[in-house]
């Protein structure tokens, strides 16, 4: 195992852990209760991303090492960035995390299925990824959202520990493997002007997609939101895994890790985009229900002083009707 390998797993397992540390079989058994919007997030998740990838990088007429990295990213499961989207947008953050843990559980079955269906355009005996690259990084998960669920069955506040650390952490790794990378892949960044229109869209068009599906099916409107943000919102610290496990030429692995780096890029910038819009719209919906509100209340005081005038009109004529009576 060389030092790409390394590293990246090394970043897989952090985050991994600080996600394992948040939940517990509680919120396994919840969301099959209440199975609806945890289902829609990952048909979502694993039904439109990789077809949305497969149809820009055939549409775009990528390479096939590009064509085959795109379809990494569309079909790895959702990042636990979209937890933090969907906590500023407002969103339900419970389905989000339950949302995150399926999909990243799930995908050591889905991932190859949706690789296998797609891929064939983009692979040859030079270029293609061989089932134990894909699976062994995959494998990596299980092992620390289990030690994270373990950490949190036994201490909340070891949990939270764990949590905050392996987020952090895993966060500088991200962040240095994304500089790092823009930094050394500056030549083929300036060539590849087709995997920033691809990083650029990939994203809002997949989240778009993924909040009109769930609000077809009739999810709330919070629920809605982070399905959306569940949906275009990949791992792609896990795709770059992937994809160091499958080409451990560093010259290889430089060329196939281009768009992951741009798709991270642009995740933060749509994804921040995105929440904008939300909390702009959440603003417009309080501001005219907060104003209904206030037109309604005159007419409840007129309502009031009708009743109290006609209570005053009755307690006349009683009085009119003992002096009658006396």
């Amino acid at each position: 195992m060389g030092p790409l390998q390394l590293v990246f797993g090394a970043i897989v397992i952090l985050l991994m852990l600080g996600l394992g540390a948040t939940i517990t079989i509680t919120d396994f058994k919840h969301a099959v209760r209440v199975w609806k919007a945890p289902l829609t997030a990952v048909i979502c998740q694993f039904g439109v991303m990789p077809l949305l990838a497969f149809c820009l990088a055939t549409a775009l007429g990528v390479t096939k090492q590009q064509g085959l990295s795109m379809l990494v990213v569309g079909c790895s499961p959702g990042g636990s960035t979209s937890n933090l989207f969907t906590y500023y947008s407002h969103g339900d953050l419970a389905l989000s995390i339950i949302a995150t843990s399926f999909s990243t559980l799930l995908a050591i079955a889905f991932m190859p299925l949706t690789m296998l269906a797609y891929s064939s355009p983009f692979t040859d005996d030079e270029v293609k990824i061989p089932y134990t690259s894909l699976i062994l990084p995959l494998v990596m998960v299980l092992a620390p959202v289990t030690m994270g669920m373990l950490v949190k069955h036994k201490s909340s506040r070891w949990a939270h520990y764990v949590e905050k650390a392996a987020s952090y952490l895993g966060m500088a790794f991200i962040m240095t493997a994304l500089i790092g990378g823009l930094a050394s892949n500056q030549d083929a960044l300036a060539q590849s002007w087709k995997l920033w229109v691809a990083a650029s869209v990939l994203m809002p068009v997949g989240s778009g997609m993924g909040y009109l599906i769930s609000y077809g099916v009739g999810l709330p409107s919070r629920a809605c939101r982070t399905v959306c943000l569940e949906t275009g919102l990949q791992n792609s610290t896990l795709a770059l895994a992937v994809l160091a496990f499958s080409f451990p030429d560093p010259a290889t692995f430089k060329a196939v890790s281009v768009f992951p780096l741009l798709y991270s890029l642009f995740l933060l910038v749509d994804g921040a985009l995105i929440t904008l819009m939300f909390n702009y719209l959440s603003r417009g919906k309080q501001q005219s229900e907060s104003g209904a509100m206030q037109k309604a209340a005159p007419v409840g005081d007129e309502e009031k002083s009708e009743k109290e005038d006609s209570l005053g009109k009755a307690s006349e004529n009683c009085e009119d009707l003992v002096s009658v009576v006396i």
